[in-house]
């Protein structure tokens, strides 16, 4: 994934993490978000798309930010 795309994600996340952000700004990242997930341009990394496509946002954080996100129960590798 290319560091544009990255920091445009990462902005959203952080923003979304933000103590109360506005009705009008989450609109706004969520879309940017899922702007991101049908970019033709380059597929995400594997665990990046699952969490942003289950709306996982505080996962898909850790994740870019080299934490480990915790489980969830998806079921996802089981």
């Amino acid at each position: 994934m290319d560091s544009a795309r990255r920091q445009r994600i990462l902005e959203a996340l952080r923003r979304l993490a933000a103590p109360s952000p506005s009705k009008d700004a989450v609109l706004a990242d969520v879309k940017l978000l899922d702007d991101e997930l049908r970019a033709p341009s380059e597929a995400l990394p594997g665990d990046l798309d699952h969490y942003l496509r289950r709306r996982s946002y505080g996962k898909a954080l850790a994740y870019l930010v080299g934490g480990t996100p915790e489980a969830g129960t998806c079921g996802r590798g089981s």
